[in-house]
């Protein structure tokens, strides 16, 4: 089992964690029927770029920025962290800080991406109102962040998560929770081919009971979401699970010789009432974006068809961080 799940996870992170073969799917485009608000007049939502992020709003999140522009939000990129630059943000979004050291070497250590006086600065700013999107993937990003994400209540494993023994690194949540019928709409030969490939079907995970997931109406409720590597979290009780890991699910640090950890019940999602203000932690990057790798430009994210309500899932947090849903 290890053996085989550490060579596919292996190769998942050549394409899954290099900055360079990944790109933005520039073609990936999502008709929203129902905006949230009109065009340029929702709230602020600011893209963390101030921390060596791996993900930014003109990079390889510009799908994430352009899907909340098309649903009336206002996108912008945080390039300094301060009291003053994070007040006119509703939602901050940080994807994949890491500390200076980190950015080329990815071994361990894993220092904090942030200092004190700047979580400081942010759990203020939550307490009295804020949203945050702490979105951290596999090693080296949860050490990177581990210390704001225990402030949250979760203790983020940093190693790289695989939904069982079956060789997958792809992971699947909530299609127990699918009709036969709808089921039977996707399972097309390329979702089969799929399933053998990434064994996640075997060992799903499991979705919560959240308005994240019920969305403003049924048009909006998230039936599953497909996830690629990142990492699991363990949780507290004050976090509201979203994405729970199946029984067999393990996780580990890219060496060949590692011991393989249980993680079956733990979490790549949750969210948190903090203060006045709201979190939702996602173990996984790509989730929440559209991208294109590797001389085949093999895509990964909202742009896969196997992951046809990660839009919704995505667009639903902000809605939630937002309070457009309660």
């Amino acid at each position: 089992m290890t053996t085989r799940i550490l060579a596919v996870a292996c190769a998942s992170l050549a394409i899954a964690g290099s900055a360079i073969a990944q790109q933005a799917d520039s073609s990936f485009r999502f008709a929203i029927s129902e905006p949230a608000f009109s065009i340029g007049t929702g709230p602020v939502v600011c893209i963390d770029e101030a921390h060596a992020n791996m993900h930014t709003a003109t990079g390889t999140y510009l799908p994430f920025a352009t899907l909340l522009r098309d649903d009336g939000y206002r996108v912008q990129s945080l390039t300094a962290w301060s009291r003053a630059v994070l007040q006119p943000c509703a939602v901050v979004a940080i994807a994949n800080a890491v500390a200076p050291a980190n950015v080329r070497d990815r071994s361990l250590p894993h220092p904090p991406a942030f200092s004190k006086p700047e979580l400081d600065t942010l759990i203020a700013w939550i307490g009295e109102g804020g949203g945050l999107l702490l979105i951290a993937d596999h090693t080296p990003f949860p050490g990177a962040v581990g210390a704001l994400g225990l402030v949250l209540g979760v203790g983020m494993l940093d190693a790289f998560a695989a939904p069982g023994d079956s060789g997958g690194v792809i992971a699947i949540f909530g299609t127990q929770n699918l009709s036969d019928s709808t089921w039977r709409r996707y399972a097309t030969d390329r979702l089969i081919q799929f399933r053998s490939v990434a064994g996640a079907l075997t060992n799903p995970g499991t979705l919560g009971s959240h308005a994240i997931l019920r969305g403003r109406n049924d048009r909006e409720g998230v039936r599953w979401v497909t996830t690629f590597t990142g990492h699991a979290f363990y949780a507290s009780t004050r976090v509201a699970p979203l994405l729970i890991f199946g029984p067999r699910a393990v996780a580990g640090i890219d060496r060949a010789d590692a011991a393989w950890f249980p993680i079956g019940g733990w979490l790549q999602a949750g969210a948190i009432e903090f203060g006045s203000g709201r979190a939702v932690v996602l173990g996984e990057a790509t989730t929440c974006t559209a991208q294109v790798g590797g001389p085949r430009r093999i895509r990964t994210g909202m742009n896969v068809p196997e992951a046809p309500d990660n839009v919704r899932f995505c667009l639903n947090v902000v809605h939630w961080l937002t309070k457009v849903l309660n």
